[in-house]
Parts: structure tokens; C-alpha cells; sequence
């Protein structure tokens, strides 16, 4: 059922035609998603395994989805499993739920960034910390919970507390770190490359 359901949200993206007439809209660097794709797949395999079936590792889902959007930072992080797969031994059902967890953590970061959008002030500094560091914190935070809840029949709470969740806030400050110089070098350099940032409104601070 778990395959089914990604083979569904991927078809759904693929044959929806308004997602193909949005992205010859975009002009997406493609040479950029495809060094993304690479980069994120790097990260994900560099981890540290503290039990078994469960690692930490950084994400940078928060400037994927930021970069390219919902829809496609959802079809490009199916290239990141898929190279995942190719690479390394895990079993196909936790690969399936990486998946299912990393779209929920896109959507999620993508849901926050719409709030910062329409409801807070759009700053550049407002953009960088909330959208971006704080976004990141707490999309490490989720995915760490998700991937806890998803084993809590192999551990016991004992076990799941000190073996892994004792390491979110660990964890969550570099995943907001990297996330924000990332995007901080992307928006001074190359903010054509990031999706959700507009130079006109948040450099001017227009609300």
C-alpha cells in the first residue's frame, strides 16, 4: 500500500498538465537541480547510524522545497531515493517511508514559508531566519519524530529517547545553520535561482 501511494503522488505530479506548463513558466536551472539532486543524495548516504534502521544526517529539504517549489522539490527528491537505492543496501520499505517522510517535511517547510509570506512582514531578514533557519530546525525536528514513530515497534521509549531523540537539538541547530548560509549565498548571488524569493518585495520590504 506504502509503494502504491508514492506511485500515485508521483503520477499525479507527472501527468497533471498544469505542473509541465508551470515549470516552462519557471525557467528552472536544470544543471542547478541536477547538482542539488547529487549534492542531497551525498548527504543523505554520509550519516551517522545510531540504531539500527535510524541515522541523522543533515536534510536541506528546507532550500530544496525554497529553491524549487513544492511540486518539483517533491519530484526531485524522488531522484535523491532513487540514487539512494541504487548506492546502498537499505531495505525497499524504508527507503518507501524516507520518501513519504521527506514529502511531508517538504510540504511542511513549503506551508511555513506561505505563512511567513502572507503573514509576517516580507523582509530579507524575516525571509533568512523564519522561512529558512527556523523552517529547516523545525523540519529536522518532524522528520527526526516521524522516523521514531515509524520504528517504535522495533524499540522501547527508553531506547528511542536515548539512543535517538536525545540528539534532536543536536542536530537541529546545524540542519538550520547549513539550510540558512545555503540559502543566505543563493539570495546575494543568485536569487533567480530560488523560487520564493522575490528580490523586488523582500529587498524592498514592501509588506
Amino acid at each position: 500500500m506504502l509503494a502504491a501511494f508514492c506511485l500515485l503522488v508521483i503520477g499525479a505530479l507527472l501527468l497533471n498538465p498544469g505542473f509541465w506548463q508551470e515549470l516552462q513558466q519557471k525557467a528552472v536551472p536544470w544543471p542547478v537541480a541536477g547538482a542539488s539532486i547529487c549534492v542531497l543524495a551525498l548527504m543523505w548516504q554520509t550519516d551517522a547510524a545510531v540504531l539500527e534502521h535510524l541515522s541523522i544526517h543533515f536534510l536541506a529539504l528546507t532550500s530544496l522545497v525554497l529553491m524549487f517549489g513544492l511540486r518539483l522539490s517533491a519530484l526531485l527528491f524522488v531522484l535523491v531515493i532513487a540514487l539512494q537505492w541504487l548506492v546502498s543496501n537499505a531495505p525497499a520499505a524504508d527507503l518507501l517511508w524516507t520518501l513519504v517522510c521527506g514529502w511531508l517535511v517538504l510540504t511542511l517547510n513549503y506551508a511555513v514559508y506561505l505563512l511567513c509570506f502572507y503573514y509576517l512582514q516580507r523582509h530579507l531578514f524575516v525571509y533568512l531566519f523564519v522561512a529558512v533557519f527556523l523552517n529547516a530546525a523545525l523540519g529536522l525536528v518532524v522528520y527526526m519524530l516521524m522516523q521514531a514513530w515509524i520504528h517504535a515497534d522495533q524499540y522501547s521509549s527508553e531506547q528511542l529517547y536515548q539512543g535517538y531523540l536525545i540528539f534532536i537539538p543536536l542536530a537541529a541547530l546545524p540542519e538550520a545553520l547549513l539550510n540558512g548560509m545555503a540559502m543566505t549565498l543563493l539570495v546575494i548571488y543568485k536569487p533567480h535561482w530560488v523560487y520564493t524569493f522575490y528580490q523586488r518585495i523582500y529587498l524592498s520590504g514592501k509588506s
